[in-house]
């Protein structure tokens, strides 16, 4: 399985980013790949398919959708003509804090969290198809970004990081109306547990309290009791916990920075992340590195 780096596609670890417009070509051969960043795509011109976790799902000018990272997807164009996109591609830390004001917004967390890592719908839900009008709004928003991360010019990050949030900001509006029930209905418990497996693995998208009430379709003093009964923590416990095993890993065999660590698991303050630390395994993240290598 071919595993696109963050290395080889994003800027640089200070400024975890790409924008650019890609074609693939009839002719291309069926590669299929998983990436270490979130992928948003734009379908600019052209037909063609999208495989996307062993299903096939047709694609064509003015769709758009999000890829999380290591979901198995590739293309197949169909005609003559060229599949264009837009892609933009960074890391969730990339916009750590901002997400987490931008996570306030109930249909942004329905598009850019719940749906591409929670559902598993053969309809392809998790993807916006955009009015002829939006998607020239759109292709203008995606032109500046692309522009200004191409050209560099002085304050450029600042920037593309500002159109990103604008657009991802236009983005939740024109998906608010079609987002009316909460993620997954289902039964109290296995609520509970389909969001736990949804936290193993992204245990560091800023979500918070009353978002994950919203996905389960529960109050926020039902979810707190029945969270409590299921897992025997609280929902904070139970995602700290994630987040400093995921620690131990990293600082075992990485040699990334201890703050650089704590961004990766979602914790953006380095003295609280060091505090939690310390308050699950006993001693400091950088005396865990250097027992670990001794």
């Amino acid at each position: 399985m071919l595993v696109y780096s963050k290395e080889r596609y994003l800027e640089s670890d200070e400024f975890a980013f790409a924008a650019f417009p890609y074609s693939t070509m009839p002719d291309r051969p069926f590669t299929p790949h998983v990436h270490e960043f979130v992928e948003l795509v734009y379908v600019d011109s052209g037909c063609g398919e999208h495989l996307y976790k062993g299903n096939r799902f047709p694609v064509s000018k003015g769709d758009l959708f999000v890829i999380p990272p290591y979901a198995e997807h590739d293309y197949r164009v169909i005609g003559d003509a060229s599949l264009d996109v837009y892609n933009i591609l960074f890391l969730p830390s990339f916009l750590v804090s901002e997400l987490k004001v931008l996570s306030q917004v109930t249909p942004f967390v329905q598009f850019f969290y719940v749906e591409p890592f929670m559902k598993q719908n053969p309809d392809f839900e998790s993807h916006l198809k955009l009015s002829r009008s939006e998607a020239e709004e759109v292709k203008q928003r995606l032109d500046r970004i692309v522009r200004e991360f191409r050209d560099k010019a002085l304050g450029y990050r600042i920037t593309v990081k500002a159109l990103l949030i604008e657009l991802l900001v236009w983005l939740s509006r024109r998906y608010e109306p079609v987002t009316a029930e909460p993620p997954f209905q289902t039964r109290d418990s296995e609520a509970i547990r389909k969001l736990c497996e949804f936290l193993d693995t992204h245990y560091a998208e800023p979500l918070q309290l009353e978002q994950v009430c919203r996905m389960c379709g529960m109050s926020q003093s039902a979810f707190t009791a029945k969270f409590k009964e299921v897992t025997g923590k609280t929902f904070t416990g139970y995602r700290n916990e994630l987040r400093i095993q995921s620690a131990l890993e990293l600082l075992r065999g990485t040699d990334e920075k201890v703050i650089h660590i704590a961004e990766r698991v979602g914790i953006g303050d380095s003295s609280y992340f060091n505090k939690l630390f310390k308050e699950q395994i006993g001693i400091s993240p950088r005396d865990y590195r250097r027992l670990t290598r001794t």
